[in-house]
């Protein structure tokens, strides 16, 4: 059903629909016996009820909440809302017919239109069912007690060892004594400049430039451990720490800038979370106070409208993940909105997968089908805000769009800096063209796209102007009277008096049994929060998540912070610390740092500066049979893992070993730009409006051009449209690079980029001939291979000082023997070319692609 919704809108994320603001007076009661009830068994049960059997569309209408709920098309009724309200849709014959056959009489459809504009007062109710679970609280209180996850984490004295020479830290204490108990023995240490290397991308996402090469050298040949520990603390004090570990977590929390699914409509304000989480990142913001802002910075305490602000946009969280606004039912929408913020909220922080409990009791871990609903009724209490503030015409969604949301409101001045100032007149002037074509589609008329002769012309003209005024009322929604831009985010708030959730069979909306009292994990939470009547228990959820007594938050980020640098998280499930999840290897080095964790007032930095600073990050990546055969997945880390960069790392490297870096922060994004749209072929927006503004910038209509300009410009354009959110003109770092669901830069996406559209706390790392393809053949690789030969030529003289350059750049070290000799031969092969011989930048561009295209750049030795 395609409609203008005149009043604003705001998607509530209910998991079933609400019960009338104010109980029905005996009036209203009798005017439903009197008028509806009689006409509902007469005309609708036959096909729509418990009784008839084969249940039509899904729809019930033999009882008050299966009402609300509606079918398949969406609720039947909204209490308040006729536009909303799809059983009066249908008994005016507008886009639905029914009854099929014949239309109601006038004053029965009269009664229907008064029931439903007073509350739509209705006493029937569902015989209340209730689900007994199969996980007893005795199965709960066990797996308390026994499993390791659930045990609260304690610090444990470093193990004695036998070799008393090699460790440096308590950490090289705790792994040594799991290699000694296994009869394995430590690699030895790296190289210098392996070290180095590893050090700055680990931390920075970059290589190491010349001037920190020759520093770095000179320091470790006197102290190895200070060395290491002066670069350390340099390379976390850097703003590109920040982007680095930033991109990190925007990998576990699934960041994009769409929503991805059918109907791929834009995030213009996600950018704003990106930024947050970069500067908490540079800040060592505590991880617990960064936890709770994310869960519940609506409900937080501000001191300033910055620090409010703040809390605002780290709620984004919450309001990111991906959307199906193609489903039609609202109470469904809403039920799937929650499920995919407690999916989220629980795995992320707590590493235990809440939502498999959705449908029944957890099949693994003791989580009752109650304990899930029990979060549900947490989360459906607040307003999820992720689309475009209604404009003063109300919310108008587009034809495809068929859930809506509005924007928070910030308390600064920091608007989109894309949205447009209007003057008076240009704010006028979309205001008439709106006003316009509201009178358009008002004369279309009810009922009028049912004749025969006009109802293909009425439903084309309707969605063509559904789609056109969503586009201006998007326009007008993000500015005041004046025409002056707003500052909006996305995120959450809480919603007034709050109610518990209904326990739903199956998880299917239309089949709720008993309340739940809200509440969170029995397993995880020793003592139940007691939360007030007239509050969600959001707050409370966000502090318990983010304190001490919790027995996982801090295990679950200390193990991601090991994953990272030392190639496979202490528990390799990084996701799951449930029953289905790996055990730790090193289980009293996971609590130990834990504790350190919380002690150093959960500073992220800390855990990275104890673990970087340790012998166990610094061994080589040395093969040894015996070892090998020992331990084949390298579990007790007996030698440094081989890693290949991810994809932001080869793409940056590339980009700073070139010189053409960008460090600069830009402000926005792409999708900020094109604003609150629909991404359609890879595009933001629609291709032809795209095409034809190009063809116009050039001067004259595309038909008017002589053929060879009309080519090349349709050329131009044609690689605009498809190479749009490829970003390959790009030189800021990949952090910043647009991520739209479903259509991320070919940079990103060839090296295993995290699927945005899930929780992704380790990557896939793989090595495909599409790669090597990718560096031998893909334009922006090109481009920054001659733009790294033109820095070699420019900042070097000699031939042979231009090899040990590009080497000592690409890196991070000189050219072997055998390399020298190896790269004179192909420079001379590739010179006596007979394409090549009179350009001899080529035989340098050459070189430096092909340092480009091996595996020694991309990997971490």
């Amino acid at each position: 059903m395609y409609r203008i919704r005149i009043s604003a809108i705001l998607l509530v994320a209910g998991v079933v629909a609400p019960a009338l603001a104010d109980e029905p007076t005996a009036e209203q009661l009798k005017f439903f016996e009197a008028k509806i009830r009689p006409v509902l068994i007469r005309e609708c049960y036959g096909c729509h009820s418990n009784e008839s059997g084969n249940v039509r569309g899904g729809l019930r209408l033999d009882s008050r909440e299966l009402t609300h709920i509606g079918g398949s098309s969406g609720p039947a009724v909204v209490p308040g809302d006729l536009d909303e309200s799809l059983l009066y849709n249908a008994i005016i014959h507008e886009d639905f017919v029914m009854p099929p056959k014949r239309k109601l009489p006038q004053n029965v459809i009269d009664d229907f239109r008064q029931w439903i504009e007073m509350g739509a007062p209705d006493p029937r109710v569902n015989e209340v069912i209730e689900i007994r679970p199969s996980i007893s609280e005795e199965d709960i209180e066990q797996a308390k007690e026994t499993f390791w996850a659930y045990q609260q984490p304690v610090s444990h004295p470093a193990p004695s060892v036998n070799n008393t020479d090699w460790p440096r830290t308590d950490v090289d204490r705790f792994v040594l004594a799991k290699m000694e108990e296994n009869e394995l023995a430590p690699a030895d240490d790296a190289e210098s400049y392996k070290v180095l290397r590893r050090l700055c991308f680990d931390l920075v996402g970059l290589p190491p430039t010349p001037s920190q090469i020759e520093a770095f050298a000179d320091r470790w040949k006197s102290d190895p451990d200070k060395a290491i520990a002066y670069v350390v603390d340099r390379l976390l004090e850097m703003d590109q720490f920040g982007e680095r570990w930033g991109r990190h977590w925007l990998d576990v929390v699934r960041y994009a800038e769409s929503t991805g699914r059918e109907v791929n409509q834009t995030y213009p304000h996600a950018w704003r979370y990106r930024d947050f989480v970069i500067d908490s990142m540079n800040e060592d913001k505590p991880f617990n106070q960064f936890v709770q802002q994310q869960i519940a910075g609506d409900l937080m305490p501000a001191k300033t409208d910055e620090q409010w602000a703040e809390n605002l946009v780290a709620t984004t969280f919450l309001a990111i993940g991906p959307k199906n606004l193609n489903e039609a039912n609202r109470v469904q929408f809403a039920a799937d909105l929650v499920d995919e913020q407690i999916d989220a909220t629980t795995r992320v922080f707590l590493g235990t997968s809440v939502a498999c409990a959705r449908c029944h009791d957890h099949k693994f871990d003791a989580i009752p089908q109650a304990d899930y609903y029990a979060l549900a009724g947490v989360f459906a209490n607040m307003t999820t805000y992720f689309g475009s503030p209604p404009s003063e015409f109300g919310t108008i969604t587009n034809a495809q769009t068929r859930q809506s949301s509005s924007l928070l409101r910030l308390p600064v001045d920091d608007p989109n800096p894309y949205d447009k100032r209007y003057t008076a007149k240009e704010l006028q002037d979309l205001r008439d063209e709106m006003a316009e074509k509201q009178r358009e589609i008002a004369t279309l008329g009810r009922g009028s796209a049912n004749s025969s002769g006009n109802a293909a012309n009425a439903q084309r003209t309707r969605l063509r102007l559904l789609n056109e005024m969503s586009v201006l009322s998007a326009k007008l929604g993000v500015v005041d009277e004046d025409g002056n831009p707003r500052s909006y985010c996305m995120g959450v708030q809480e919603r007034k008096r709050p109610s518990d959730a209904r326990l739903l069979v199956r998880g299917e909306i239309d089949q709720p049994a008993q309340s739940v009292e809200r509440g969170f994990p029995q397993v995880l939470c020793s003592v139940q929060p007691d939360i007030d009547e007239d509050e969600s228990g959001r707050l409370e959820l966000a502090r318990w998540i983010g304190s001490e007594t919790n027995p996982l938050t801090a295990r679950v980020m200390v193990n991601r912070i090991w994953q990272h640098l030392i190639g496979q998280g202490i528990v390799s499930s990084a996701d799951d610390f449930g029953v289905t999840g790996q055990p730790p290897s090193h289980p009293e080095l996971l609590d130990t740092l834990a504790v350190q964790f919380m002690q150093s007032d959960w500073s992220i930095k800390s855990i990275i500066r104890t673990i970087t600073t340790s012998r166990v990050y610094r061994m080589s990546t040395a093969y040894d049979r015996q070892s090998h055969e020992a331990d084949p997945d390298n579990a007790f880390v007996w030698r440094a893992n081989p890693r290949r960069l991810d994809a932001e790392a080869i793409r940056d490297a590339m980009l700073s070993v070139s010189g053409e870096i960008d460090f600069e922060r830009p402000r926005g994004s792409d999708v900020a730009k094109a604003g609150f749209t629909r991404v359609t072929g890879g595009v933001l927006g629609n291709p032809r409006d795209i095409a034809r503004r190009a063809f116009e910038s050039a001067g004259q209509s595309r038909r008017g051009m002589q053929r060879g300009s009309r080519n090349q410009i349709a050329e131009e354009v044609a690689r605009k449209i498809t190479g749009q959110l490829n970003q390959e003109d790009a030189k800021h770092r990949s952090v910043y690079l647009t991520i739209v669901r479903d259509e991320e830069p070919r940079s990103l996406s060839v090296f295993d980029f995290a699927d945005a559209s899930t929780i992704i706390g380790t990557r896939e790392s793989s090595n495909t001939a599409n790669q090597a393809l990718y560096m031998m053949n893909n334009r922006f690789v090109i481009q920054q291979s001659e733009a790294f030969a033109d820095r070699v030529i420019r900042e070097r003289t000699s031939p042979n000082d231009r090899l040990e350059y590009a080497f000592l750049l690409a890196y991070g070290r000189p050219p072997t023997s055998s390399e020298r000799t190896a790269a004179a031969s192909f420079i001379r092969d590739f010179a006596s070319t007979t394409r090549f011989r009179s350009r001899s930048k080529d035989t340098i561009n050459a070189l430096c692609q092909s340092l480009f295209a091996s595996a020694e750049f991309r990997y971490l030795d």
